[in-house]
């Protein structure tokens, strides 16, 4: 049965690519600076981030903009697409029930919206990490495997998510904070060396601590991720991926009863 979706996924490409291309441009429909907030967004937080980092607690590290910027454009695809993930169903119910192609494709047009707007903003900002360092250039392929990696696993909670707010709708309202509270222990504005022993053991608890430090080494320190990084970042993705759909398969007719 799961490779049968997958097939029927893979045909109906077209309807995933057209879904996710709405998305987008749904987002920044009304807004001047429409795509360019892909690059805007990360920047203004990288800023106030710096400032009070540098400025206020006093953080010694050389271009630490940078820095936060490499884990902070990955940060922001994840929670902008988890959040959007998580009310798709509900957004699109009507769709959902009348949906001639597999309904899994509802949330995972939402990633991949997302996907699209991260490379948008990526692409523009890519040349600033090269011309602080040239050498990110040779980080090109990993760090494409980087980004499917992350992609696969967002795509696995996605599915997760989207199915278990039409259950429980409160979870939308508790995503906002734990967001709050999974950014702030996520290494995004301070590196794993600056923890103690003892904290860098629960650092490596977070998933998100693997794909956001793959890509600084890549993006920030110009170096490949450490293989046992990129191990359990593989690993997380297949995981997530599989329990993600074995959730929706399982609680597909019951959420088309509950909508």
């Amino acid at each position: 049965m799961f490779k049968e979706r997958i097939r029927k996924i893979y045909s109906c490409r077209k309807a995933l690519w057209d879904l996710a291309r709405k998305q987008l441009k749904a987002k920044y429909a009304g807004s001047r600076l429409g795509l360019w907030w892909a690059v805007v967004a990360p920047l203004l937080l990288a800023a106030s981030i710096n400032f009070v980092f540098s400025a206020v607690f006093k953080v010694q590290m050389p271009n630490y903009t940078l820095f936060v910027l490499s884990g902070l454009i990955p940060w922001v695809f994840s929670s902008c697409a988890l959040t959007e993930c998580a009310t798709s169903f509900l957004d699109n119910a009507s769709l959902l029930k009348q949906a001639t192609f597999p309904r899994e494709l509802i949330p995972l047009s939402s990633v991949l919206a997302n996907l699209l707007n991260f490379l948008i903003g990526l692409i523009f900002l890519l040349p600033v990490f090269i011309i602080f360092n040239p050498r990110v250039v040779l980080g090109i392929l990993p760090l494409a495997a980087a980004i499917g990696l992350h992609f696969f696993f967002l795509a696995g909670l996605g599915l997760i998510f989207s199915v278990t707010t039409v259950f429980l709708r409160d979870l939308v309202h508790f995503l906002s904070v734990a967001f709050t509270a999974w950014f702030w222990v996520t290494p995004i504005f301070y590196s794993l060396d600056m923890l103690p022993d003892h904290l860098r053991v629960f650092a490596f608890l977070n998933p998100m601590t693997y794909f956001v430090v793959s890509y600084q080494d890549i993006l920030f320190k110009a170096d490949l991720p450490a293989l046992r990084v990129l191990s359990v970042a593989a690993a997380l993705s297949l995981a997530a991926l599989a329990l993600g759909y074995g959730v929706f398969l399982k609680e597909e007719a019951a959420l088309l009863k509950r909508l």
